[in-house]
């Protein structure tokens, strides 16, 4: 179906994943354009070629490692056009299956992470932009619940604002709207975001503020023990609240400024 979006996908896929990188933190280990160590061995050995540093992977080889182990195992061609590139992504960024199952979460169907005749006809009979943001606020959630995005959860909330964004646009197009418009609804986007973000921002330091002053103001050698668990609770959630609206505040605050630089470009 959306075979033509292959290249323009591609092309932001490039933008997302970089050149060669090999983070001591990151456990996919050395990595080049996106494709890690281990994956580029075992695409030289099915080629019967010897393997090699993956910092010297071709063009060519990335290319065929996209399309033949991420974009056809995500039915990239028949899904609607921004569906593609947001599900391609998620894949890509966190692997086959768990990028399938974001699409299948935000369609509300069997999450098995196989993408088949069903998930694509959902896809098909969606509202494409209420989908890819559904299936990217779901990525957002995932990445910050890992270990390691306290090193790169900036970088990924970046990622996953820009690619919703982009996708949305991509969606927007295909359905004929016009480049004014585009840039209209992004412009609005990115300002509901910014005043979410600021409002989150507020909440979580009154929160956090709040829990502190809790703390400090009672006089815990009268408590019972059961009173003091209590106690403890309930400051811890209101810092568990805290870091979760923090969290949402520099969400929305990707998510605005990657609306605002696909309204600036269109």
């Amino acid at each position: 179906m959306t075979a033509a979006n292959y290249l323009p996908t591609m092309h932001e896929v490039s933008i997302n994943e970089g050149g060669w990188s090999d983070h001591p933190d990151d456990p996919g280990g050395a990595t080049m354009k996106g494709i890690i160590q281990r994956e580029y061995d075992a695409f030289r050995k099915r080629k019967g070629r010897p393997l090699q540093s993956v910092r010297y992977i071709t063009d060519d080889e990335v290319a065929e490692i996209y399309r033949s182990q991420y974009a056809s195992k995500v039915r990239f061609d028949d899904l609607p056009a921004g569906v593609d590139y947001a599900t391609l992504d998620g894949a890509i960024n966190s692997g086959v299956s768990r990028g399938s199952k974001w699409l299948q979460g935000a369609l509300g169907v069997k999450t098995d992470g196989v993408i088949g005749n069903q998930t694509v006809s959902a896809a098909v009979a969606s509202d494409a932009v209420k989908t890819i943001q559904k299936m990217c606020g779901a990525r957002s959630s995932f990445l910050h619940g890992l270990s390691t995005f306290k090193v790169f959860g900036k970088g990924w909330s970046a990622r996953v604002a820009r690619v919703e964004a982009t996708s949305v646009a991509m969606a927007q197009k295909s359905r004929g709207a016009q480049p004014s418009g585009i840039a209209a609804s992004a412009i609005n986007e990115s300002l509901s975001a910014k005043k979410n973000s600021t409002s989150a921002s507020g909440t979580a330091g009154a929160s956090a503020l709040g829990s502190g002053t809790s703390a400090t103001q009672v006089d815990w050698t009268h408590l019972t023990g059961t009173q003091s668990l209590i106690l403890i609770a309930v400051v811890l959630g209101g810092i568990a609240l805290a870091a979760y609206l923090f969290h949402r505040s520099r969400t929305q605050k990707a998510r605005s400024e990657a609306y605002a630089a696909v309204a600036a470009g269109v």
